[in-house]
């Protein structure tokens, strides 16, 4: 099939059917058919934004569509393609952990289609960018998921689900974890009246020294040093127990990495 031929449906509404959506709809070698999604709402309002038809009925939305592409929940997808009745069609998934072999029971054409990137719908985000790494369950379906990937950004890969899947731990670790331990100590900041923002060009430093080099080599701080007397007083000064305790256990695992 020509890629020009493709009609692509979108299923979601969420950070990454907004993002994945509105590229697709702006270039001009594809064609984004309808978008279908369990929260009307949101679903017309992407769909709005990028002139497509929002169709409410899953069976409707899958029989105008040859490429459908699943934006949704790692927990949502299996019963999501058990309602689905496929045809010839090209079902694919954007987790980064799910197996595509989910869904081998309800497609004879299927596949993964995962942009590794995080996404907030309204924070801009350059796909050209980011890495899609791609899989079909056959020569024909991976090419064509191949074609798709190229048209939206200029780093694709094709990667096996057990790549895959490893790969996704190593992206919650670097994204999902350390924006979480960015909130705690917003959150820290906020409860004794700091500027947290006096700790951004730090945040900035350390995320540009990570790009740029291997992140062991440049470990810096109490833990590495074996500062025992500041990191005894740090916990002496922490009322929160749940920091305590992360405090402890960084603490040991640099001083571990560093024996």
């Amino acid at each position: 099939m020509q890629l020009q031929e493709l009609k692509i449906g979108i299923v979601g509404s969420g950070n990454v059917a907004h993002h994945l959506a509105l590229a697709i709809a702006k270039h001009p070698n594809l064609h984004l058919q309808a978008i279908h999604s369990r929260n009307e709402k949101t679903g017309n309002e992407l769909a709005a934004k990028c002139t497509c038809a929002f169709e409410s009925s899953l069976q409707k939305f899958t029989n105008s569509c040859n490429l459908i592409i699943l934006c949704v929940a790692d927990d949502a997808i299996q019963k999501l393609v058990e309602q689905i009745n496929i045809q010839d069609q090209i079902i694919a998934h954007t987790s980064g952990f799910v197996s595509i072999q989910v869904l081998e029971k309800y497609a004879q054409n299927f596949g993964s289609f995962y942009p590794l990137q995080t996404f907030t719908k309204n924070r801009i985000v350059n796909l050209e960018k980011v890495p899609f790494l791609v899989l079909g369950n056959n020569h024909s379906t991976q090419n064509l998921l191949i074609e798709v990937a190229k048209s939206l950004t200029q780093k694709v890969e094709i990667i096996s689900d057990e790549q895959r899947r490893k790969l996704h731990i190593a992206a919650v670790m670097v994204n999902n974890f350390t924006n979480h331990l960015w909130a705690l100590a917003h959150e820290y900041t906020k409860s004794l009246e700091l500027n947290f923002d006096l700790l951004k060009p730090l945040l900035e430093e350390t995320a540009q020294k990570a790009l740029h080099f291997n992140p062991k080599d440049v470990q810096t701080g109490p833990a590495k040093r074996k500062d025992n007397e500041t990191i005894k007083q740090h916990l002496a000064m922490l009322e929160d127990e749940r920091l305590k305790e992360l405090y402890t256990w960084f603490t040991k695992s640099i001083q571990k990495e560093y024996e």
